[in-house]
């Protein structure tokens, strides 16, 4: 004879969010180690592509002692929309209004902690790669500032890039800037050669840079030989944990130093 569960009583969101493995209510932003391009366009003083490199750990000392997460980079759709002209070619997207300083975003990701460390593995098709240094947001902290999924389109979709095209032209773009970062395609790339898919990413973006305290943050993210250092460097305000080490001490630990955590 079989079993039938029995459920009793009404669940908090939390209790659901703790429950499933697929949920999280942090929003994790990781820093890197590279290369940051510089892109030129008609908007700012910079005429030529140019970069900078970077270094994931030093990111991370820089924004906690800033209290602040620089925008540097654009992302979405939109940021293929600028115009801008290559060298010793005619000009693109002439016609569009779109300003490449609206798209720099900084961004994060809703992994759940128990997978954070996929995003820190070299991932075929991905040009970034992320080292374990971050910071773990509490979700309502960066929807204040105003942070949001970003919106996936299909690439197959005509009527939807058409739609975005028009707003590209539009004598009013700029009344849209801050919904131009949060649109990207899935698909068949429609710039560039072969396929991309980074739903599982589950991406977030505030669009510009974001300021925060420390109680916007849940945790930080270092390597494990490193904990006392940047916990240190908080003034213990905040615990750190390394996503790669067994998963259970790490939960453990984070209900011991955050108190009502569900996780």
């Amino acid at each position: 004879m079989s079993e039938t569960k029995q459920f009793q009583g009404s669940l908090t969101k939390e209790e659901v969010i703790a429950g499933r493995g697929d949920l999280s209510p942090f929003l994790v932003h990781l820093t890197r180690n590279g290369k940051v391009k510089l892109w030129a366009d008609i908007y700012t003083d910079l005429k030529l592509d140019d970069s900078r490199t970077i270094d994931a750990k030093t990111c991370l000392e820089r924004i906690i002692m800033s209290g602040e997460i620089k925008a540097v980079s654009p992302f979405g759709y939109f940021q293929y929309k600028v115009p801008w002209q290559p060298i010793g070619r005619p000009w693109k997207n002439l016609n569009s209004k779109v300003q490449r300083h609206w798209l720099r975003s900084v961004c994060f990701t809703e992994t759940p902690i128990d997978h954070v460390h996929f995003q820190m593995r070299e991932i075929e098709g991905r040009r970034l790669a992320f080292q374990p240094y971050g910071l773990a947001f509490w979700e309502k902290s960066v929807r204040a500032k105003g942070g949001n999924p970003i919106f996936y389109f299909d690439s197959n979709n005509t009527a939807m890039r058409d739609a975005f095209d028009a707003m590209a032209i539009s004598d009013d773009c700029e009344q849209y800037k801050t919904l131009l970062p949060m649109y990207d395609s899935f698909g068949p790339r429609l710039f560039g050669v072969g396929e991309v898919d980074f739903r599982w990413e589950r991406e977030w973006r505030v669009a510009g840079d974001v300021s925060f305290d420390t109680h916007d943050i849940a945790f930080g993210i270092c390597d494990q030989s490193e904990i006392p250092y940047f916990e240190n460097m908080v003034d213990q305000k905040f615990p750190f944990v390394d996503p790669r080490e067994d998963m259970a001490a790490l939960k453990a630990r984070l209900r011991q130093r955050i108190s009502g955590i569900k996780i």
